[in-house]
């Protein structure tokens, strides 16, 4: 079966790279009759004519008239006759969405294929308020990763991005992105890693909410661009957002037939492959084919189980398995990945079309593996010899994962008139995991873990919105979701002298509708308001076993409770969350904003093993009250943001002491999060076909926790005035790229970027050892494109070889990846 499943593969990829030598198809044209009008109703009536998206700021074409334009003409093509005169031009997105823009200088011509990692903030075209508009207008703190830039940061999945932005940090709980969650502005570090969890960053692929950070893991690839809400987004992207959303935009089809391929070879014997191809295949239907395949980059060396080879607890000879001695093993960590996506597009007219898309992955790698101190420095009942390097590490087993998600999602929008558009947004999706582990770093089996999780969850979302630029702009609809989770914990452990478990079940509902209206006052002033009602039902049940195989289990007095007992609970809550926005345009280029918005995240149930009935009890929904404010100014030479933010939290979740002495998920106080985050981006050089650009960006958080509940006293007293997990008090990343022209339309691209991540504590009541120190990392890059789309590159990854830890847990720690260096070749069309 496994030769068979990597023929499969190699089958699918091998597909895509054949496509490659296929023909171009000419893209489509429109017959269009539009007469001389004002400008603004000209280009809605071209997008309603032609279905396609035109994004016109109102500011930009008031008062402006349009030519008259006839003929059968590419959209682009009659935009750009509508606007002769205006002072106006034209840019067109990958996605085939237009943006309106002033005219700017001409631009250099690059080769086909050519990677450029940094567009200007009124050409990028962002969906952040649930529908197309550019970056600059948009009244949210909101980042954007292209896919170039994407893929020159190596980012794969969700928790590369930490390392990509400033603000964004992760706690990878037990090892590794399938036991872990973000932070964003400080906001999320005490979130819950497991299945059934609220976390406070919602994630989104296509538009498509993962309800879980289960779905950290999946790989992300072939896309356009990852648009990252910071702050608060209550009111139309609803529950669990009280840190931000995230959302990963893939490729479409595109009207014309479009692809490449990309082999990369790296340290460690790491090997990658991406390929995709799409184009229209009829007159109505576009598909998108693309895959993914990574296997090897393991940078940690085994050394068995060391001093506790044989090992077993005094007076239980005979009776307990004695620790097994798996033998030394170099390389430990290796990727083995593969991802395929499907998409197809159909247009039934020229206003209505349908998108589908259909992905599967499937993940055999290596699990990430915590190491400890030095054994001098440690409990020595817990280290098995550990020496100074951080990249070798202990353990009776190495741990590997079997990680398989697959689903099914689809947009269906339509024109109902001009100015009125219809959305429907419809998802399947599954994922099962079994994850392995022990989160002490060390071969002495005192909590090894066996994690065994199903998810399922079903989605629809309708929205009407009308975005013509007129004095009204609206969007209103309605959001249900279905998931549901089964999740068994299998524990062995030398200290309780016992195997036990408990598996539970949760099914959990959601049903919201929502409102938002921009009402442009003026050419320049735009009040913006909005509110969301959510209703949640959630039902948990399940049982806790302990099985006692050996007959000498100290459960109950390890955990100071009853075993062996079972439970059913069910938890209902509703919300109504709300925005006020003001955005004022002082100039074309210059723009201001404020806001002031409520969010919340879910209640629910503990998502941890359950050791006692007090943790299967139900926590109250966390609610943040926020407030931010923030300028944009924007030439054709430089792009500046700033953004100032207070948030404070009531009912805060995290994991405490409860009654009985043990850890539970539970509302523990109040919280404060105050910050500032600014970033430029800025070309300081062009001329003579040279051209040298500058970005960079940076956050400044002060969080506190201002009240807290335990039933510990000196938990109470060493916690309040401590700041947040996962809010480093200072972030930032730079990056200094060069771009020349060579002789026959080749171009070359050199890169130097820079991230540093400040100290940060990873849970609550943190001491020395639960608080990572800061780091900073420095990579390069190098390009080289041709005119015929063939791309030569390689790179370096934290060059200075810094050791970095993602993760302190008491003596046990977790290493970040140490200097990588790789190359790779693609061919674009």
């Amino acid at each position: 079966m496994k030769i068979l499943s990597r023929s499969i593969k190699f089958a699918l990829f091998g597909t895509a790279l054949a496509a490659l030598a296929s023909h171009q198809v000419l893209a489509k044209q429109n017959e269009v009759n539009i007469a001389v009008q004002p400008l603004g109703q000209a280009l809605n009536q071209l997008s309603e004519q032609t279905g396609s998206v035109i994004i016109a700021p109102s500011r930009l074409v008031s008062n402006k008239q349009a030519k008259a334009t006839a003929g059968n003409l590419s959209v682009i093509n009659a935009v750009k006759q509508l606007l002769q005169g205006s002072g106006l031009q034209a840019h067109q997105e990958p996605s085939g969405a237009i943006v309106i823009k002033k005219a700017a200088k001409k631009k250099q011509v690059q080769g086909k294929g050519a990677t450029t990692y940094q567009a200007p903030m009124d050409e990028v075209v962002v969906t952040a308020l649930k529908r197309d508009s550019s970056l600059q207008d948009a009244p949210v703190a909101i980042s954007v990763l292209g896919g170039d830039e994407l893929k020159a940061q190596g980012v794969t999945d969700f928790t590369d991005l930490i390392d990509s932005l400033s603000g964004i940090s992760i706690n990878s709980a037990f090892g590794g992105p399938e036991n872990s969650f973000i932070t964003i502005r400080g906001i999320g570090g005490a979130d819950d890693y497991k299945p059934n969890g609220n976390p406070s960053v919602a994630l989104h692929i296509d538009g498509i909410y993962q309800t879980s950070n289960a779905y950290l893991s999946m790989p992300l690839f072939d896309l356009e661009r990852i648009e990252v809400l910071k702050g608060p987004q209550g009111t139309l992207y609803g529950r669990n957002t009280t840190a931000g959303a995230i959302n990963a935009i893939t490729r479409a089809p595109g009207d014309e037939l479009n692809g490449y391929a990309d082999i990369e070879y790296g340290s460690y014997d790491f090997v990658s492959g991406t390929a995709a191809v799409g184009g229209k295949v009829s007159e109505n239907l576009g598909v998108r084919v693309a895959v993914l395949m990574e296997q090897g980059g393991g940078f940690m060396d085994g050394k068995g189980a060391g001093n506790f080879a044989g090992f077993v607890p005094e007076g239980t000879e005979g009776v307990v398995p004695p620790v097994a001695d798996p033998g030394e093993r170099d390389g430990f960590g290796d990727a083995d990945l593969f991802a395929f996506r499907g998409t197809a597009v159909y247009d039934f007219d020229d206003v209505t079309s349908l998108t589908l898309h259909y992905f599967t992955s499937q993940d055999r790698g290596d699990t990430r593996q915590y190491d400890r101190i030095a054994f001098e420095d440690d409990n020595p009942s817990l280290n098995a010899g550990e020496g100074n390097d951080p990249y070798d590490f202990y353990t009776s087993e190495y741990y590997s994962h079997e990680i398989d998600v697959s689903g099914f999602s689809g947009d269906f929008n339509r024109q109902l008139q001009s100015g009125l558009n219809l959305d429907v947004l419809f998802a399947l999706q599954n994922s099962e995991r079994n994850v392995s582990g022990n989160g002490d770093g060390t071969s002495f089996p005192r909590y090894q873990y066996n994690f065994d999780d199903e998810l399922d969850q079903t989605s629809l979302e309708i929205r009407l919105s009308d975005a013509t630029g007129g004095e009204f702009d609206w969007i209103a609809g309605a959001f249900f979701i279905n998931d549901s989770v089964d999740f068994t914990s299998n524990w062995t452990s030398y200290a309780v002298l016992s195997q036990y478990s408990s598996p539970y079940n949760q099914r959990r509902n959601s049903f919201a509708t929502f409102a938002n209206i921009d009402w442009n006052v003026s050419n320049d002033l735009v009040i913006s308001g909005g509110l969301r009602y959510t209703k949640d039902n959630a039902k948990f049940r399940g049982e806790n076993i302990d099985a006692d195989p050996w007959g000498l289990s100290v459960f109950e007095e390890t955990f100071k409770t009853d075993a062996n007992f079972s439970w059913d609970r069910e938890f209902d809550d509703s919300n109504v969350s709300g925005k006020l926005a003001i955005q004022y345009f002082i100039s074309d280029n210059l723009n201001v904003f404020a806001s002031v918005s409520t969010a919340y995240r879910g209640g629910g149930f503990d998502g941890t093993s359950i050791f006692s009935e007090e943790e299967t009890q139900p926590f109250e929904s966390e609610e943040v009250l926020a407030y931010e404010a923030g300028a944009r100014y924007v030439t054709d030479i430089i792009n500046i943001t700033f953004d100032v933010f207070s948030y404070d939290f009531e009912e805060l979740q995290a994991t405490a002491r409860l009654s009985n002495d043990t850890n539970g998920r539970t509302n523990v106080g109040e919280a404060t999060v105050r910050g500032a985050e600014a970033s430029i981006a800025v070309t300081l050089f062009e001329a003579n076909e040279h051209k040298v650009t500058f970005n960079t960006a940076g956050t400044y958080l002060d969080t506190e926790i201002t009240e807290f509940s335990s039933n510990r006293v000196n938990d109470v007293i060493s916690t309040i005035g401590d700041p947040l997990p996962g809010s480093p008090e200072w972030s930032q990343t730079a990056a200094l790229n060069y771009q020349i022209s060579l002789a026959n339309n080749t171009q070359l691209n050199a890169r130097i970027n820079y991230s540093y991540h400040g100290e940060e504590s990873n849970r609550l009541n943190a001491g020395d050892g639960n608080t990572a120190p800061s780091y900073g990392l420095l990579g390069v890059r190098v390009d080289v494109t041709f005119a015929s789309g063939l791309n030569i590159y390689a790179y370096g990854r934290n060059i200075t070889d810094e050791v970095y830890f993602l993760e302190l847990n008491g003596g046990a720690r977790l290493v970040g990846a140490p200097a990588t260096y790789g190359g790779g070749v693609s061919y674009a069309f």
